[in-house]
């Protein structure tokens, strides 16, 4: 994508949540592969920390705005437009499982993610191809059965519901062995659409409070991530903002 924005030393694109969807699947139509990253202020974090991990994400085709503070600092940036929207992985699962024409999608990781696909109905079902949801190890050996399966299953793309940095580290390996397929993590994508998942009202998402939300609804497992990474990210995203306006 040549319409992009640079955060962060990062080339995110300006698109919106629709357009990304297009592209989506107009790629798995077409089986020109990409490894679409869905960027949020916690990777930024992870990545001031871990060089190794900054230098795997720039191996991604695609980055997205996953968090509303990526979109307000492009805002910032002297490169022409702002980004349109924020995609999130959650947005872009639920997007393409709605589609009246669902590509034939795999997905590696995640808590029953069957349960949530049934909720989509008979379209998102049959497109289904291939699930996988023990533990993953990268290792040769079950990196070569998931190019066996995916081959096999016919897969257009991958949702890799992992975390970080996992899900950036299977990305990679699949996207060097099979080119032909869009992959993208999601981490927790299907816990938040499943039956007993939630989201953030519309005007906290706006306003890039979904993540206070998610503190309240699950404080012992998020409060390191929100109270501790979140800051980091959003301090480094500052800087790169006052350097962008001076």
């Amino acid at each position: 994508m040549t319409n992009v924005c640079e955060i962060c030393g990062l080339p995110v694109s300006r698109g919106d949540l629709s357009g990304h969807v297009q592209e989506v699947t107009d790629r798995a139509s077409r089986g020109d592969g990409a490894w679409l990253l869905t960027l949020n202020t916690e990777m930024l974090a992870r990545g001031v920390r871990d060089p190794g991990y900054w230098n795997l994400i720039k191996k991604a085709d695609i980055i997205t705005a996953d968090g509303m503070p990526l979109v307000w600092a492009s805002g910032f940036k002297r490169q022409g437009a702002s980004i349109a929207g924020r995609t999130t992985g959650v947005d872009l699962v639920d997007a393409l499982l709605r589609s009246s024409q669902v590509p034939r999608f795999a997905v590696i990781g995640g808590q029953s993610p069957l349960v949530t696909i049934e909720q989509y109905g008979a379209k998102a079902r049959e497109a289904c191809t291939f699930v996988f949801d023990g533990k993953v190890d990268l290792s040769e050996g079950q990196l070569q059965m998931f190019c066996d399966e995916l081959h096999r299953s016919q897969a257009q793309i991958v949702f890799i519901a992992l975390g970080v940095p996992k899900q950036d580290q299977l990305a990679l390996e699949l996207r060097r062995r099979m080119p032909h397929l869009v992959l993208t993590g999601i981490g927790g994508t299907f816990e938040i659409l499943g039956p007993q998942g939630s989201r953030a009202p519309g005007w906290m998402q706006k306003g890039g409070l979904e993540w206070l939300y998610r503190l309240g609804n699950e404080p012992g497992r998020l409060w390191r991530r929100y109270l501790i990474n979140y800051p980091r990210g959003i301090w480094f995203l500052l800087k790169d903002c006052l350097v962008a306006g001076k």
